[in-house]
């Protein structure tokens, strides 16, 4: 019965790591001006420095 159970333990766990990679791999419908607007959102949230978001001077 302990021979079970260890041999259970991989068996679960391949069968979560089967389900997670076909959960990855699905495909996803993104639309292309929303993740384009996103992306230059965040590039110029990335191109600010802190002190220009926070409005604080710099000693």
């Amino acid at each position: 019965m302990a021979a079970m159970v260890w041999l259970l333990i991989p068996f679960i766990t391949g069968i979560g790591a089967v389900t997670w990679a076909v959960y990855a791999q699905r495909p996803r419908r993104g639309d292309l001006w929303d993740t384009s607007t996103r992306h230059a959102r965040m590039r110029d949230a990335l191109g600010r420095s802190l002190t220009e978001r926070s409005g604080l001077q710099p000693r």
